[in-house]
């Protein structure tokens, strides 16, 4: 939910639309920035709760690692493998997150800080926008996101497409979303940037 005490931006957009650019520009501006994609990765062997659902849901076998940590590759079976039980696993993850966020918001308000922002692929689907009192979305056309995403993830066409597929699609990211800004070469992104916030 959201807090009183502290502003939260909630920032999205689809692969390769440039949102953790935008998430760099925020912290330059003081901003301090919630990557809920790099922490939903950490909370697998971070949280204990997480841990010991997955264990519970899944199997033990998933942290029979040397390090005792997630295996990541058994994971990913599980997930291409069924649907049904990406949703499951989803379902275990998201609420983790929230949790992580709530507290990590808080040391901000702690510290002073007057505005947060979270970042996330899956604002709008995964129960976070509840958490933002403004939301903002990057938008970029579907050439230049294809061809960044394939350059920073060293994957194929074929496999960026797939997972642009299964992303909410940008018309209704503009819709849903308080504000966008458009990351394409002719966009001067710092100065749209600044109108929101200003606003």
């Amino acid at each position: 939910m959201t807090d009183p005490r502290i502003l939260t931006l909630g920032l999205t957009g689809g692969i390769g639309s440039g949102k953790s650019y935008i998430a760099e520009l925020l912290t330059a501006r003081g901003i301090p920035v919630y990557d809920s994609d790099a922490r939903a990765k950490a909370l697998y062997d971070e949280d204990p709760v997480l841990r010991q659902a997955l264990i519970e849901h899944f199997s033990p076998t998933l942290y029979k690692t040397k390090e005792g940590k997630l295996d990541r590759k058994a994971l990913a079976q599980i997930i291409f493998s069924d649907q049904e039980k990406l949703k499951q696993i989803n379902a275990l993850v998201h609420p983790a997150v929230r949790r992580d966020f709530v507290h990590w918001r808080s040391e901000c308000i702690r510290r002073g800080l007057g505005c947060c922002a979270l970042e996330s692929a899956l604002l709008l689907d995964a129960g976070l926008s509840d958490y933002v009192d403004r939301s903002i979305a990057v938008l970029a056309n579907d050439t230049l996101r294809l061809e960044r995403a394939m350059r920073r993830d060293g994957a194929d066409a074929s496999a960026i497409q797939a997972r642009m597929r299964n992303q909410m699609s940008q018309e209704e990211m503009q819709q849903r979303c308080d504000y966008v800004i458009y990351n394409d070469p002719t966009d001067d992104l710092e100065a749209q940037l600044d109108t929101i916030l200003a606003r």
